[in-house]
């Protein structure tokens, strides 16, 4: 049985995939799938992708875009989250700041450079007129780290998923000062150059048992019970989220979805004109 290391965020996204390697529907279709949480997110998992101790990752689109051009050797073999992410603006409870769009001199909270925390107020501040100097930007390595940092005022300003935040503005750690979405998926599912030359059967194998499961995600009676279960959600929240959530089925990417994520990128300087987005895709997958 082949052997296979992934790596996701501890969030509602991934709920799929617990559930089969819980159920072994990965053992079933004959792949040994170990799964590793990584609270840091997407630029700790590229890091464990160019070391070997991933196979694959589910990375957000625009922090593999970025990974590839800095040369990471991977490659998209599916889209993962077709509808695009959610990213909540928070802030610490007793800040003086109510909106990013205040011109006063802040920090940022960032998992890791790279990471979509990093990147996504990078491309905000660009679409505003704004500045952020590499000086701005704090490492805080997770949300909780985010929240201890907001909290002493070390940074004002945080980009994160909403829903995943939502408990700490209800308990009154952070306040949510605005909402930001970028047009292209949300995550992607990549593997490593390396697992693709030696693991390809096992890989595909893994995508077709989660492709199965995302469907069934959707349509089953008791997903929004998990959901409220394992991340805290309200049974309103999670049904809002499950149904604005839309989960690829198939072996297809968005061509004009990368093109956005990519536009993006380059004006903030983080991936240079010449990225080729076809390189970034496996044989395999089908580009629309």
């Amino acid at each position: 049985m082949r052997n296979l290391n992934i790596g996701g965020v501890t969030e509602h996204f991934n709920l799929p995939w617990n559930l089969a390697v819980e159920q072994n529907k990965f053992t079933d279709a004959g792949v040994d799938l170990s799964w590793k949480f990584f609270p840091g997110g997407t630029g700790i998992m590229t890091e464990a992708l160019k070391t070997g101790e991933l196979d694959l990752a589910i990375l957000l689109t625009e922090g593999f875009i970025s990974a590839a051009a800095k040369g990471l050797k991977a490659k998209i073999v599916k889209e993962y989250i077709t509808s695009p992410l959610g990213w909540g603006i928070f802030t610490g409870n007793h800040s003086t700041f109510y909106s990013v769009y205040n011109r006063l001199p802040k920090k940022y909270a960032i998992s890791k450079l790279g990471s979509g925390s990093h990147l996504m107020a990078m491309i905000h501040a660009e679409q505003r007129g704004d500045t952020i100097n590499p000086e701005d930007l704090i490492e805080v390595k997770s949300i909780d780290g985010a929240m201890e940092s907001l909290t002493k005022n070390e940074t004002q300003i945080f980009y994160w998923e909403k829903y995943m935040t939502k408990a700490f503005v209800e308990i009154g750690t952070v306040r949510m000062i605005g909402e930001f979405s970028a047009p292209w998926s949300s995550m992607l599912i990549i593997a490593s150059d390396d697992a693709l030359a030696t693991k390809r059967d096992a890989i595909y194998k893994v995508l077709q048992v989660i492709n199965n499961e995302s469907k069934h995600f959707v349509s089953a009676p008791d997903t929004v019970q998990h959901l409220q279960e394992r991340f805290k959600l309200s049974k309103t929240d999670a049904a809002t989220w499950l149904r604005s959530t839309v989960w690829s089925c198939d072996y297809s990417v968005s061509l004009h979805g990368l093109e956005n994520a990519k536009q993006a990128l380059l004006k903030i300087r983080s991936v240079p004109s010449g990225l080729n987005l076809y390189d970034l895709c496996d044989k395999d997958l089908t580009i629309v």
